[in-house]
């Protein structure tokens, strides 16, 4: 699978904190995001996710190292259409974003500052909105539609402007469940059916769950890299930086706590559910033997 960014090295500070400290928050960052991925990034707050991610299509640039989008440095000021065409970056409050006081005028800014054909744009419009249902939404104002549904219009006029890559910082941190799940839905789609690469910021764990690769960041260090399984199995770990595990993780966790022999490679409820029927069956077979 072929590289669409690299972090190489990359170290960053803000330049004074309240103390007017200077302060590192990415340490030596080393990263590749391979195409067509879904790649969850998680931390608790002050951990560096987030400005990770904004170093991806270079609104932020490294102190320290490089970052390569398709080979390309984020430093290289004539490149910068390029990387930002290739990598499109969804903000935690869609009010940030959203532009226009028509939903499908929203959906159409960023084509035409790509200077997109006006025939274009109306197809990429028509076929982002529908890709992120909102389609029926198309007339309506953006003010008026709920908060998972500004997300969704917020991820729409970056899909219409046919990135390779979309990173979203923290896109359901203000959303309702109902809200959520529309986006996360959303999110999956544009991966699974549309081939996109995914660079998913949150503190959702059932939301990280849901990638093919979870990296943890802690105090600016990238401490954990591997498969959702592989890094949620490393309880003591995560709860040792503050994090907390899926729901069903934590369950079975628990039970292992307690003496109970217990699979706890387990990630969602379904898993779960079929773990602690086979002990309950296995204990009602000891019992009767």
């Amino acid at each position: 699978m072929n590289t669409l960014i690299e972090a190489q090295n990359v170290t960053f500070k803000y330049d004074f904190d309240e103390a007017d400290q200077a302060r590192l928050v990415l340490d030596n960052i080393n990263l590749k995001v391979r195409q067509g991925e879904f790649l969850a990034i998680i931390g608790h707050n002050g951990s560096g996710k987030s400005t990770l991610a904004k170093h991806f299509n270079a609104m932020l640039l490294p102190m320290g190292g490089r970052v390569l989008v398709l080979g390309i440095d984020t430093t290289d000021e004539e490149k910068l259409y390029d990387i930002r065409q290739n990598v499109g970056l969804v903000l935690q409050n869609p009010d940030n974003q959203i532009v226009a006081t028509i939903v499908e005028e929203d959906v159409a800014f960023g084509p035409e500052n790509l200077g997109i054909p006006p025939e274009e744009i109306r197809k990429r419009v028509d076929e982002a909105l529908k890709t992120v249902n909102m389609y029926e939404y198309r007339n309506h104002a953006p003010h008026r539609l709920s908060g998972g549904q500004k997300q969704r219009v917020a991820i729409a006029g970056i899909f219409a402007m046919r990135p390779k890559c979309i990173v979203l910082d923290e896109p359901t941190a203000m959303l309702d469940p109902k809200g959520r799940q529309e986006v996360l839905d959303t999110i999956i789609h544009l991966n699974r059916k549309e081939g996109i690469t995914v660079v998913l910021i949150t503190h959702y764990m059932n939301e990280a769950v849901m990638a093919d690769r979870v990296v943890v960041m802690h105090e600016g260090k990238l401490v954990i890299n591997g498969t959702p399984r592989e890094v949620f199995s490393q309880v003591r770990l995560l709860k040792s930086i503050g994090l907390d595990v899926p729901q069903a993780t934590e369950l079975v966790y628990r039970l292992k706590e307690m003496g109970f022999d217990v699979n706890t490679n387990i990630l969602n409820t379904s898993e779960c559910i079929e773990e602690i029927a086979r002990i309950l069956e296995d204990n009602n077979v000891n019992n009767q033997g």
